[in-house]
């Protein structure tokens, strides 16, 4: 079928992901259509796509925007590292799955799911993990991985039911043309005005945004019902990614490492400090144990499957640093501020 022939539409369209998949796919010729929260900004998503309001958790809103379309490809959730807006979480990241899914079955839409590596039970250290069908919320950690699971899992068993969807699984997410600062944006900002002045031991699995959204792509190109697939990138611990970041800042790195049993007994307190301060938390609980779990994800499924490919992170840090340097600092004197 002519690519100009399959709408597609994309919740969660101002998020991270949101914005550089809805140009992705206005590059590659498809007619895209954007679901935004009404209210929301939409000025840098408008010129690739038709835009719609509605809330994914208002049944009767999505019947009235979101029907008519060949694929939904649902972005819209919360990530949260914090234990706050839990119910709200709960209520966006299942209920608003559950009812994005029943929708695309009710219609027969077709429906990419954006889940998480978080939604993965994990496997004990050093082992490699691939793609499953396991999806029990009492066997993760933290309460967005919990959320993930349980909508993975609801998803997953529409399939045997008559809904046609698959679902992607991206690792932690970076790279540049974020709108909002992310946990990973907010830490080069602080890095850049001069609030980070250590940091711990640990390390994470990230992949570009950009690469993710040409995952999906691949996805939409190479369909298979029922299919999940780990769109993982590079491991990288916390020392090597501020190296990159003052490697391309052209600021000094940090000296002091942290023991991680102090990070640990003080992570309690650090949500509710940065609560106090209305910031973004540099670490929590839940994020601390995150950089001593397993994350060796494999992505060899998508690669062989729907042509799936990481950059460098190298690359992605560099343009993402030189992004938030851009968007999201001044520069007053030598001195970074945040703007």
């Amino acid at each position: 079928m002519d690519k100009k022939q399959i709408s597609i539409l994309v919740t969660g369209s101002t998020g991270y992901v949101g914005t550089v998949l809805i140009k992705t796919l206005y590059d590659a010729g498809y007619p895209v259509s954007a679901l935004a929260l009404p209210g929301e900004d939409v000025s840098y998503i408008k010129p690739y796509s038709q835009v719609r309001y509605a809330d994914v958790c208002d049944y009767e809103a999505l019947e009235r925007e979101a029907t008519g379309f060949d694929v939904v490809v649902h972005l819209a959730g919360i990530v949260d590292i914090t234990t706050r807006n839990r119910a709200k979480m709960r209520n966006v990241n299942i209920g608003g799955t559950c009812n994005v899914a029943n929708l695309c079955k009710m219609h027969g839409m077709k429906m990419i799911y954006c889940s998480s590596v978080h939604a993965i039970p994990s496997l004990p250290k050093n082992e490699t993990m691939a793609e499953t069908k396991d999806f029990d919320p009492s066997k993760v950690k933290g309460l967005y991985g919990k959320t993930k699971a349980e909508a993975t899992r609801r998803v997953l068993e529409m399939t045997h039911d008559g809904l046609d969807a698959m679902i992607a699984f991206p690792s932690g997410i970076i790279g540049p043309n974020e709108r909002r600062a992310s946990n990973i944006g907010q830490m080069i900002v602080d890095f850049l005005c001069g609030g980070l002045t250590a940091y711990l031991d640990g390390q994470y699995n990230f992949v570009d945004v950009r690469d993710v959204a040409n995952g999906i792509l691949g996805m939409i190109e190479h369909w298979k019902s029922g299919e999940c697939y780990i769109l993982s990138g590079n491991v990288i611990t916390v020392e090597q990614m501020l190296g990159e970041i003052a490697r391309s800042s052209g600021k000094r790195m940090l000296r002091v490492k942290l023991p991680y049993w102090f990070v640990l007994g003080t992570s309690f307190f650090s949500e509710f400090y940065y609560f106090i301060l209305r910031k973004k938390p540099l670490y929590t609980h839940y994020s601390v144990k995150t950089l001593r779990s397993n994350c060796n994800f494999s992505n060899m499924k998508a690669c062989r499957e729907i042509g799936f490919r990481a950059r460098p992170i190298q690359e992605s840090l560099d343009d993402m640093t030189r992004w938030i340097m851009r968007h999201f600092v001044k520069k007053i004197k030598n001195k970074y501020v945040p703007c």
